[in-house]
């Protein structure tokens, strides 16, 4: 096979100009300022391998940093830690190590580091959540302590997706301190050194003014962990916080004419929908006939609740497909509102009467989460579908649940693809018998799953992809909705980037004077 090779040079053509303008400090300026962020849920921990939660990704890009990076304007994969790599043969990628990079605490970061932070997720002793995503990898090779090389199981198409949020860790330091530290002490390579950690309360970093891209504009970041959405309101408002990541609807007004805050409106990766348990694990339950998961999806008016509650700022899509990710299909239409064929297929079910089912949510960092599901409920029991909701506070017991098979028959979700702009982040998780998530699969689509994934051909990955949502539309494993607008609430005097993956470069935001 003839070597396919990504370069240095080309990448700085393609991305020179974004990656310039959107830079560090030069190097002759100093940190300056502090600013407060706010985060809805407690951090769960400061080992970037040990948690699968957006909070804290998003933390991890500050102290940590990844091999390649995803420019927020464009959305391609450009150089990091890694300047260059090849793709040697179908099951063998080589990447090529910036050189004179440390870790915060002096250690210089080498391709031993990289191997170790692969093989210590791969371990199934370590029990990392982020093992699943990286399974394809079967082994990494140091060639010399800049160039390491990757072996794949199989032909890995989304490898630069995965590596793209994957933070690296220091072997050293890792193996003299041990995981219970590394959880309480983080150190990396990235743009802010780890202060301190009062958990469930704050998080402090600094400024790495010897960061190998340049010290970031401002010297100090605040994580403040503030549950309630309308004391982040208040707090934003009144100068508390310079940062919240989700403004409800019927206050986006208010914000933009406060004259200190402005709501900055971001379409992003992540889908909505609602899980029906087509698979049951224990007792029977009505979403294991395919006419009750249509039935739902009929009998919800999804673009009257776009167009009411989220005021416009939604996308709807067909299928859980997003479409910033490789192979979405914009031609499968949506399910149109209609309660009497809802109606119908419940009563060709064995369903004339309707039926009452468990509706298991969180209240999540989603806009209008609370009136969307009330809206939901009036709609579902026109057609005889009597939801009983059961509401946490908080994702943690949900996610436990939906772990454990015991969250459905029906439940909320969103799904960011854990930044990967690509189907297989949520076709493999959602429809293949051997994922927790998996609430509904067949053969079939297990079949289609791992052609696309097995394959580097990216029309032949298209085509399968497209057949996959004309299929999953049919089958309705979930109540489809829509893509998130987020609106987040932004102080004046924060000049901020956030991208399509949701993270908000704080590394790269300034201080208005």
């Amino acid at each position: 096979m003839k070597r396919k090779r990504i370069c240095l040079v080309t990448q700085l053509v393609i991305y020179g100009f974004v990656f310039l303008a959107a830079s560090a400090n030069p190097l002759w300026a100093k940190p300056q300022g502090k600013i407060f962020i706010s985060t809805a849920y407690d951090l769960p921990t400061m080992d970037p391998h040990m948690h699968s939660v957006r909070p804290m990704f998003t933390v991890g890009w500050h102290m940590f940093d990844n091999l390649v990076y995803r420019d927020p304007v464009t959305r391609k994969i450009g150089p990091w830690l890694a300047t260059d790599w090849e793709i040697l043969d179908d099951l063998t990628w080589e990447f090529k190590l910036r050189k004179g990079v440390k870790f915060h605490n002096g250690y210089p970061f080498t391709a031993h580091d990289v191997k170790f932070n692969f093989e210590r997720i791969l371990n199934p002793d370590q029990k990392s959540p982020q093992r699943a995503k990286h399974i394809s990898i079967k082994s990494v090779e140091v060639i010399d302590d800049y160039t390491v090389r990757f072996h794949t199981k199989n032909p890995y198409p989304v490898m630069l997706e995965r590596l793209a949020n994957f933070q690296m860790i220091s072997e050293k330091y890792a193996k003299e301190k041990g995981d219970a530290h590394l959880a309480l002490n983080p150190v990396g390579t990235g743009p802010y050194k780890f202060v301190h950690w009062k958990k469930g309360r704050e998080l402090v970093v600094e400024a790495n003014e010897d960061w190998w891209r340049g010290a970031p504009p401002i010297k100090t970041l605040v994580w403040r962990t503030i549950p309630e959405t309308a004391t982040q309101i208040a707090e934003l408002l009144a100068g508390g916080v310079e940062f919240i990541e989700s403004v409800p609807p019927d206050q986006i007004d208010l914000i933009n004419k406060s004259g200190v805050a402005r709501v900055m409106e971001v379409r992003v990766l992540p889908v909505a929908f609602i899980k029906l348990d087509g698979a049951p694990r224990g007792e029977p339950n009505p979403f294991t006939d395919k006419r009750v998961r249509q039935a739902v999806n009929y009998a919800a008016n999804v673009d009257g609740y776009i167009e009411h509650i989220m005021r416009g700022r939604a996308i709807r899509i067909a299928t859980w497909a997003s479409p910033f990710a490789f192979g979405y299909d914009p031609t499968i239409e949506p399910y149109p509102y209609d309660p009497e064929k809802a109606k119908q297929l419940l009563a060709e079910a064995g369903y004339p009467d309707g039926f009452e089912v468990r509706h298991v949510n969180s209240h999540q960092r989603i806009p209008a989460q609370r009136q969307f599901i009330e809206a939901l409920q009036v709609d579902l029991a026109k057609v005889g579908v009597r939801m009983k909701i059961q509401e946490y506070t908080d994702e943690g017991p949900l996610f436990t649940l939906i772990r454990t098979g015991k969250a459905g028959p029906m439940y909320q979700m969103s799904w960011g693809y854990s930044t990967t702009h690509d189907l297989d982040a949520i076709f493999y998780e959602h429809c293949t018998e051997q994922s927790f998530w998996a609430y509904w699969w067949s053969d079939e689509t297990t079949d289609l799953i791992l052609k696309a994934r097995n394959s580097m051909d990216p029309e032949y990955r298209k085509t399968i992809y497209s057949k996959l949502q004309h299929i999953i539309k049919e089958e309705a494993p979930v109540l489809f909705m829509w893509q998130y607008v987020m609106t987040y609430g932004v102080g004046n005097k924060l000049d901020l980037v956030v991208g399509s993956d949701e993270i908000p470069r704080f590394f790269d935001a300034r201080i208005k004077q």
